[in-house]
């Protein structure tokens, strides 16, 4: 081919734009809906688009489509139908690890083709715990898999991912012809099946074995913050509330727990009173527990073992422990237990953080909460469900709570699998399809109007809507051309499928470190003007970045459902590299024959 031409102002200022943002999310000092807001204004400021064409992205079908998916996912969880489905894995597991594995993968890539893969992780997670600890086996055996086989299902179909949407999109505003539904479900079924082999093979053999510690005290390191007193006879805080007290304010402490003899209140209110003998459960920092230990006239440390206290549940309708996971891009990211009021909005008690397999050492109350972080809380049935339903945070574990409308399951799945034939018959489009679904959802009664905005994942929404454009700049400006004719100039001799693999092996490498999307949205008008420079049709190099942003394989941060499973596998960023890496090069070698069979270049 010809030399490459040259980039022109507004080319090399949409390049500097883009490495900015790569950098940004690289970083990941920000999240990434505000680097990509960030972005969106630099592009308006720059003049290389519009306000209008700026803000277009949010109302692109693909965005739309992608909250409406939430939305219909949701109605599925709402009404139990995901929660039946875990049943039967459960009941089909038995006590064979090997089993659940199969089983789990089984079952996890055809749903998360269906309904978004974050969502399908998001539900067997707590199921997959309850189960490994039921049987003894370690998380870390079962919650890769799941991950990495969720990512796989979600390329089987246009709805499975938000990246597959958000790239299809764009491929189209770039004269690509239009991605249907069931378009890319051949080849990616070949490498779902050949990822799935692998995992319950060499995966499964490379796969670490992490057993948790047995109690929480040696999980979360209780003892460190974590202490029981006795009120005093003749203590001036009998008789006395709490409030009335000012015990927190007083001592430094929070009380957690209040004992009396058989009867436990957990967690205890401002206005509950005080008596001679109560124990207390209180949290802090180990200074004010040493203040206490040393000479209060109104508290002192009770011969009461710790353990006893937190695990003596004689009646657990009255207080029970449970484990929650703060999944990437959650509101509480950022923010405190205290800030986020569990207390007060669902009367649970938070006790403890684990990060990233360590107990962190300063009180609940003042860590900033990350993505991954495990959360110990206390709390009644009730109020886990209420916890579970009406908050961002991932309950784990076995949880006996009632299923939400269950009488309109049946209901909900039909309106889902309508939605999905629909645009498999070519009767509407997707996001007609779509829309239809989650009105018939509304007005059912499947789920509420209230519920359907809390599904839906704002950040995504912003995210999609803001990258779009990036993607427009870059090619309405050819920087994607300038960008493509270069990589073209070293990439030639390698022929079609080397270059196919050169792009499959960049996007994979790229969308293991920042966004998917943001992946997505830089490299599509990129393939795109190589397709076009190189005389090919470009869906072989389109659907090649949709399987590549898709799976990743290599680390936590690259994709949501593989920060997910990172602390409660107990995972290392080693852990990913070991088996996601041959993953990653199976998936790229296989991907490099199999999309042109069915793409021709």
């Amino acid at each position: 081919m010809g030399p490459v031409a040259p980039l022109t102002l507004e080319g090399a200022t949409a390049l500097a734009i883009t490495a900015l943002a790569l950098l940004l999310f690289l970083w990941n000092r920000y999240r990434v809906d505000v680097v990509a807001l960030g972005v969106l204004v630099m592009i308006v400021l720059s003049g290389i688009l519009t306000p209008a064409q700026a803000i277009a992205g949010f109302a692109h079908e693909a965005t739309v489509t992608v909250g409406l998916m939430l939305v219909l996912a949701a109605g599925l969880l709402r009404t139990g139908a995901v929660a039946v489905l875990a049943r039967h894995i459960a009941r089909l597991a038995g006590t064979s690890e090997f089993r659940l594995l199969v089983i789990i993968i089984v079952v996890v890539i055809p749903l998360s083709a269906i309904i978004n893969n974050t969502a399908a992780v998001a539900v067997l997670l707590p199921m997959v715990m309850g189960l490994t600890r039921a049987m003894g086996a370690a998380p870390s055996r079962l919650l890769m898999p799941l991950s990495f086989a969720s990512q796989l299902g979600g390329t089987l179909t246009l709805i499975g991912t938000s990246t597959n949407l958000l790239v299809a999109g764009l491929a189209l505003e770039l004269g690509v012809p239009r991605i249907q539904l069931f378009d890319i479900t051949a080849p990616a079924a070949i490498l779902a099946v050949a990822g799935a082999l692998y995992l319950l093979t060499i995966g499964r053999w490379l796969l670490p074995h992490r057993v948790s510690e047995a109690n929480l005290l040696e999980r979360y390191e209780l003892h460190d913050y974590l202490g029981v007193l006795r009120v005093r006879p003749g203590s001036s805080l009998a008789g006395r509330s709490l409030a009335e007290a000012r015990f927190g304010a007083s001592h430094g402490l929070q009380v957690m727990l209040v004992e009396r003899g058989d009867n436990r209140i957990s967690p205890p209110s401002g206005s509950t009173v005080l008596k001679e003998g109560d124990l207390l459960l209180v949290e802090g920092k180990v200074a004010e527990l040493a203040r206490v230990q040393h000479g209060s006239p109104d508290l002192e440390v009770a011969d009461a073992e710790l353990t006893q206290v937190l695990e003596a549940d004689t009646d657990p309708e009255k207080g029970r422990f449970a484990e929650v996971l703060v999944p990437a891009r959650a509101q509480a990211i950022g923010r405190t237990a205290r800030q986020l009021g569990l207390r007060a909005r669902f009367g649970v008690s938070a006790l403890a953080v684990r990060r990233r397999g360590t107990a962190v050492a300063d009180a609940v109350g003042e860590v900033r909460l990350q993505a991954g972080d495990m959360l110990l809380v206390r709390g009644t049935p009730d109020a886990l469900t209420r916890l579970r339903q009406e908050s961002e945070l991932v309950l784990l574990g076995e949880l006996d709570v009632p299923r939400v409308r269950s009488h309109r399951m049946r209901l909900a799945v039909a309106i889902v699998a309508g939605v999905v034939l629909l645009p498999a018959l070519g009767i509407a489009p997707i996001l007609v399809s779509a829309l239809i679904g989650v009105l018939a959802m509304l007005v059912t009664g499947c789920i509420q109007p209230d519920e359907a905005y809390r599904e839906v994942d704002w950040m995504v929404i912003v995210l999609l809507g803001a990258v779009l454009p990036l993607g427009e700049a870059m090619h309405s400006t050819g920087a994607a051309t300038w960008l493509a004719q270069s990589l073209l100039l070293v990439g030639t001799p390698l022929g079609a499928h080397g270059l196919l693999a050169g792009l499959l092996l960049l996007t994979t490498v790229l969308t293991s470190i920042i966004s998917n999307a943001a992946a997505g949205a830089v490299l599509a008008p990129v393939a795109v003007a190589m397709a076009a420079a190189m005389g090919w049709s470009p869906l072989p190099l389109v659907i090649g970045i949709m399987i590549g942003a898709s799976n990743s394989f290599l680390s936590p941060v690259g994709y949501q459902t593989n920060a997910m499973i990172y602390a409660p596998g107990g995972y290392r960023f080693s852990d990913y590299l070991r088996v996601g890496g041959p993953l990653s090069l199976l998936i790229i070698a296989l991907a490099t024959f199999v999309i042109p069979v069915f793409f021709p270049f």
